[in-house]
């Protein structure tokens, strides 16, 4: 037995790291697809009064998946690689946060629209994943020249569509207050305020995730088009696919653009790309709908996006080293 144990390789010596980090980026996108699957049910299918659905299925099975990999690479080695210690602990959580969602399910009922995110059961689960998508985003490591593995752009991706999944109750793709059919439903400075707070998370979120990875890697051209454009159409899918998918396609190309012009002028980028998809954001509503915001309330919204972005990378931005006391 005893040599038998020695022929075998350890799990980490038989899955190389890249590997590993590749399989757990597939495990955590198709969480995040049962997610979405989850979120478009929640908004389109009337008769949803069980916990045992398709979409659950989806979402559940992705975990397991998760949990193969980083809880099982644990059990056979007492380790995981740098940057899954969290996604580990997520596992954990993740597990707890099921058995309480069918508790929660069966006492009070299936949530609907807005209640699918706020219910405490769902709230555990939204952190416990937070956690488990971003271990492959923690563990990469650039390569030569300080260039971001695809893994790693692959990573920020899915990363990005779980934000985007989860706050989608602030999410200017699909609460499109600016538009004119929303006239009828709200006064007109109701309407401003939740577009602007919409506006405000979404471009923090972006600018966050992306001024976190320009700190540790330099992006190839093509990963902001691949990264925002990705969220549009997971967006799109979940609610109903349209001329969305393309604003986000065109500002993450914009970001790319940016990124080339401003690449060492970190704080003038962070206004740029999501002023920028704002603005095409806002074009895209007068085109297709018509807008009934004033003017002022318009160019404002781009304006406070670039001032949202500006202040994350402001406020994210690490102190120089103090100089070395002279001999």
């Amino acid at each position: 037995m005893a040599s038998i144990r020695a022929a075998a390789p350890p799990l980490s010596r038989a899955l190389p790291d890249s590997w590993y980090d590749w399989a757990v980026v597939a495990a955590t996108a198709w969480v995040v697809g049962g997610g979405f699957l989850d979120a478009w049910a929640h908004a389109h299918v009337r008769l949803l009064d069980t916990f045992f659905t398709p979409w659950h299925g989806v979402l559940y099975s992705g975990f397991a998946a998760c949990a193969a990999l980083i809880v099982g690479r644990w059990l056979l080695t007492r380790s995981v690689p740098d940057g899954y210690g969290l996604s580990l602990a997520g596992c954990a959580l993740f597990a707890a946060g099921g058995v309480l969602d069918l508790l929660w399910h069966t006492i009070f009922g299936i949530e609907r629209q807005i209640a699918a995110v706020l219910s405490p059961s769902h709230l555990l689960l939204i952190v416990a994943m937070g956690l488990i998508v971003t271990g492959p985003l923690r563990a990469a490591r650039p390569g030569p020249g300080r260039r971001a593995p695809l893994v790693a752009v692959a990573s920020a991706a899915v990363v990005l569509c779980y934000l985007g999944l989860t706050t989608q109750v602030a999410q200017p793709y699909v609460q499109r207050f600016a538009a004119s059919p929303a006239r009828a439903l709200m006064p007109y400075d109701q309407a401003v305020e939740l577009g602007l707070f919409g506006v405000m998370l979404q471009s923090a979120l972006l600018v966050g995730l992306v001024i976190e990875m320009l700190r540790r890697f330099e992006l190839p051209f093509g990963s902001l088009t691949a990264i925002v454009g990705l969220q549009g159409l997971l967006l799109g899918a979940a609610t109903d696919m349209d001329f969305m998918v393309l604003v986000a396609v065109l500002g993450g190309l914009a970001g790319d653009v940016w990124l080339l012009l401003l690449r060492d002028r970190p704080a003038l980028f962070a206004i740029a790309l999501p002023a920028t998809l704002y603005a095409f954001y806002l074009v895209a509503l007068q085109v297709v709908y018509g807008t009934w915001w004033e003017v002022h309330a318009l160019t404002g919204t781009v304006v406070v996006a670039g001032l949202t972005g500006w202040l994350v990378s402001f406020l994210m931005r690490r102190p120089q080293p103090a100089p070395a006391a002279a001999a």
